[in-house]
């Protein structure tokens, strides 16, 4: 029954100097009393400055506020309340491209395995707000909409591989008109877009497209190169590399243009980071903080309503009243 009423039902057991105290106070009374008889039946007159009403109430104060302090101690609790934790935040969206030319070597151990740490950390600095997760080639699919899961997008990043997707390229279009879908609707909403790629084989206009997400849906876009200017060969499954039609092997290069190109359409304060940039992760993160942030729902959940507070303010004001009031009055 005490468990289900108090969190700690162990200081209850205080309870138990209650009667010690009671005791105490009574014995004292006792004992003056005794001493002031041996002085002769007009001591009390001799003797000034003790009053017994107020000796006793002052006592019966302090074992009310005990009794209550003891309560608080033992914190009741009776019922739930829903509580939602927010904070002050971004929502962040991954754009992974995963077109077989991010297999190329000219990183070690490939362009692709490079993307996902680089994600991975990323991620890591940016605890706190809220990530979604894409990828894309030719055409872009939502792997996970913007969230506080970073357990499951850190899994999903590992997971990123083009075997199997098969519309290849980079179309930076679809990343934009996806990533807009995903986010938020809310127009106070703040949104930022990080495209990992190498800007090989790219499709249609993505620079005015960016253009126009930071106008319309103020989307800030972060472009993070993938890749070497000199590039690397292009592994294919089942051994060998990558040929064109007349057999000659491709060398996929970074097109730092279009890299440079679309993070000035998007805002950013840097032309684009690379992979490899010392301080790519920390100027990312910083001007993503940077960004006016919103309030948004972490999570909601059930608590126990806690009582404590209705046995608080009365013991703190029985106190007061014995410190002050009976000092005023004794001055």
């Amino acid at each position: 029954m005490l468990n289900t009423l108090f969190k700690d039902p162990y200081w209850l057991f205080c309870w138990g100097l209650l009667p010690v105290f009671s005791y105490v106070l009574y014995s004292y009374l006792r004992w003056r009393d005794r001493r002031l008889t041996l002085l002769g039946p007009f001591a009390n007159r001799l003797v000034q400055g003790f009053s017994r009403r107020q000796y006793l109430i002052r006592g019966w104060l302090w074992m009310v506020s005990i009794f209550l302090l003891v309560v608080v101690m033992a914190n009741p609790h009776w019922g739930t309340r829903k509580v939602q934790q927010s904070q002050k935040a971004v929502d962040v969206m991954f754009a992974l491209d995963i077109s077989r030319s991010m297999l190329s070597e000219d990183l070690r151990p490939n362009r692709l395995v490079r993307s996902r740490l680089f994600a991975q950390e990323l991620l890591q600095g940016l605890e706190g707000n809220r990530v979604g997760l894409l990828f894309f080639a030719g055409d872009a699919f939502l792997s996970m909409p913007p969230s506080t899961d970073y357990s499951t997008l850190t899994s999903l990043i590992s997971e990123a591989d083009p075997e199997g997707f098969s519309a290849q390229g980079t179309s930076i279009e679809s990343v934009v008109d996806l990533a807009i879908q995903a986010f938020d609707p809310s127009k106070s909403a703040v949104r930022a877009l990080v495209i990992i790629t190498d800007g090989e084989e790219h499709e249609g206009d993505p620079a005015s497209v960016i253009s126009a997400a930071r106008d319309e849906h103020g989307i800030q876009t972060f472009v993070v190169g993938a890749g070497t200017l000199e590039g690397g060969t292009i592994p294919v499954y089942g051994g060998g590399v990558q040929r064109d039609a007349d057999g000659e092997v491709v060398i996929s290069k970074m097109n730092n243009l279009l890299l440079e190109e679309i993070a000035k359409a998007g805002g950013s304060e840097s032309p684009y980071y690379i992979l490899n940039q010392v301080d790519a992760i920390s100027s990312i993160v910083k001007e993503i903080a940077a960004l006016p942030s919103k309030e948004i729902s972490i999570r909601q959940y059930d608590t126990e309503n806690s009582l404590y507070q209705w046995f608080l303010f009365p013991a703190f004001l029985m106190l007061f009243w014995e410190f002050y009031w009976f000092k005023k009055r004794v001055g």
